[in-house]
């Protein structure tokens, strides 16, 4: 199955309804195949200006963007026509701030059962290569900021930790070469700097995940009920990116239930983390942490079910 097929393996373009958010040259769902809305930071034109240089961007192919997401909140943005069926996102839940929020954004403006379609980097197979896994704490850290542009730390960590391979910023798994650090780190500190307090927003990973970081993130966020989803698809780093498509809770089933309806929605780390050595002693660490979390919110259960 290739990329598209994984990020609509659940969602059907000419039966519904939704946006598409930056799909700048290579829209996963055309308007050909059914109603869809792009979404994206800047206007169509602005982003041409933007990319006209971009060796990896077909300008004269840049969609026709619908909805300019700035000041407004998304459920401001796009009140006109929401609820929608579905949300699909490339390469970007990386790229947003405020992860919490965004998702709490997204979650705003889907109906009943609609569907969070996601395509994510596997930091170790892309320039994010020796950065460290984004936590639990560094996204609520960042929710509780209400944060609207990166932060010094990320600014500091997308350049120092800068990373190629062969001259390739995306790689596979089976790469036999090492990846090389490519911004000496006087540099980095003095470009974090100067654009953490230009007043700009400068475009980089605020957040960097495999699929078992990302999980355990999410795993956190269920616990703290910062999180309406549970996870429908899951599909394992293939080349450089792994597919996410998260489903909204039905909100009929008492808080317990739904904990645990979410927490065993996500998906083993034996699954989630391909590795050549089998997996490593953190990956069972976290492996026991999941297994207490489910346990806990399976508990919690029969206790509610035993108050009825």
């Amino acid at each position: 199955m290739d990329k598209r097929g994984k990020m609509l393996d659940i969602i059907d373009p000419s039966r519904g309804f939704g946006p598409e958010i930056g799909p700048l040259d290579i829209p996963v769902v055309s308007r050909e195949m059914g109603r869809v809305r792009y979404v994206d930071h800047a206007s169509t034109e602005e982003l041409r200006v933007k990319n006209r240089d971009n060796p990896f961007v077909k300008v004269d192919q840049i969609v026709e963007v619908d909805y300019v997401w700035g000041s407004k909140t998304l459920p401001e943005l796009v009140a006109p026509e929401a609820p929608f069926d579905y949300v699909v996102a490339s390469h970007v839940i990386e790229h947003v701030p405020d992860f919490v929020g965004w998702l709490g954004e997204i979650r705003a403006i889907l109906r009943p059962r609609g569907v969070l379609s996601l395509a994510i980097p596997d930091k170790r197979y892309c320039f994010d290569h020796f950065r460290q896994p984004s936590t639990a704490g560094d996204v609520l850290e960042a929710y509780l900021r209400r944060d609207r542009k990166p932060g010094f730390r990320q600014l500091f960590d997308y350049g120092a930790s800068f990373a190629t391979l062969d001259g390739k910023l995306i790689w596979d798994a089976g790469a036999t070469s090492a990846p090389m650090r490519q911004v000496p780190v006087r540099t980095a500190w003095d470009i974090a700097r100067a654009q953490s307090s230009d007043g700009i927003y400068h475009d980089v990973h605020c957040w960097v995940f495999t699929p078992a970081s990302f999980f355990e993130v999410l795993a956190t966020l269920i616990e703290l009920e910062l999180l309406d989803f549970h996870v429908a698809r899951f599909f394992p780093t293939v080349g450089h990116e792994f597919f996410v498509s998260l489903r909204t809770l039905d909100r009929s089933d008492d808080g317990e239930a739904q904990r645990a309806a979410q927490l065993d929605s996500l998906p083993s780390l034996s699954d989630s983390v391909p590795s050549a050595r089998g997996g490593t002693g953190d990956d069972h660490v976290l492996l026991v942490r999941r297994f207490l979390r489910r346990l806990r919110a399976l508990l919690g259960r029969l206790k509610s079910l035993g108050r009825r």
